[in-house]
């Protein structure tokens, strides 16, 4: 968790999206301004450790995605597009008209679409542990029984334990009970159908981003997991060939790198930051 009452703020402002209000925190005092959005299953938290690392160098924008966390959420599937559209909603409440934008995973394919779509408002684009041939088109039967648990048995320690299993190494929830009972407490208050339907629209549909990565043209930091069995580092490592201006960082763990790396991801960011002059 955030160690600073100043880093940690105030409590999170909802912000109306085409997604519906989205619970946004704000971190740090930095000059650079970054907007983090989380992967499925997980909400804003998954960044506390990087924002206890980097509090004075960034402000950071922490937003909950919707049905996750603190965000209500639909009750029907979204595209990429208006998840991008949702940042940008976020990015105008806030007043920053150019931020770097990134994520874990889903927050990697919104932060991508934004780049693509709005590549003027990105100062620089941060993708971590980041799905490049999700297609909706071609959905994986893994992610139709992913698709299925979140409905079903979402609220379920079983279901909950699988999770973790597939996002951390077993050591991580372990040596972190903090971040372990907000984990598990998010999953078990959520809203099944709103949960579901983000996780469908995530893994179960839009076009795979391998394919459009060379239209990215804002400078790019990728950072995959070395241990990640969802996205494995060779693919990572030959989807960052394909970037424009594009940095390839490889770190310890499993899927979700803000928590289980959280010292080489800060290192990571504080170099591309200051690579990119950003702020």
């Amino acid at each position: 968790m955030i160690s600073s009452t100043r880093t940690r703020t105030q409590e999170p402002r909802y912000v109306p999206t085409p997604l519906g209000d989205l619970a946004v925190r704000v971190a740090g005092l930095g000059a650079a301004k970054v907007v983090l959005w989380p992967s499925i299953f997980t909400d804003g938290h998954i960044y506390d450790g990087l924002v206890s690392r980097m509090a004075a160098e960034a402000t950071f924008f922490l937003v909950d995605g919707p049905g996750h966390g603190l965000s209500p959420g639909l009750a029907r599937d979204f595209t990429m597009a208006e998840a991008a559209s949702a940042c940008l909603s976020v990015m105008d409440n806030f007043g920053l008209a150019r931020a770097v934008v990134g994520g874990v995973s889903w927050g990697g394919l919104v932060a991508a679409e934004v780049a693509l779509t709005a590549p003027d408002r990105v100062e620089g684009l941060v993708l971590m542990n980041t799905p490049m041939d999700v297609s909706g088109d071609h959905p994986k039967v893994r992610d139709q029984m992913i698709a299925f648990g979140a409905r079903w048995m979402g609220r379920r320690k079983m279901f909950r334990d699988g999770v973790a299993g597939s996002f951390f190494d077993p050591g991580t929830l372990a040596s972190n009970p903090s971040y372990r009972q907000a984990f598990h407490g998010m999953l078990a208050a959520s809203d099944p159908v709103r949960l579901s339907a983000a996780v469908r629209s995530v893994i179960l549909g839009g076009d795979p981003l391998r394919a459009r990565l060379a239209r990215i043209s804002v400078p790019t930091l990728l950072i995959a997991g070395k241990e990640d069995a969802l996205y494995p580092l060779e693919g990572q490592a030959s989807a960052a060939l394909l970037l424009q201006d594009g940095r390839f960082e490889p770190v310890a763990g499993r899927h979700i790198s803000p928590v289980e790396a959280p010292d080489e991801v800060a290192a990571s960011l504080r170099a591309f930051l200051g690579r990119e002059k950003v702020g």
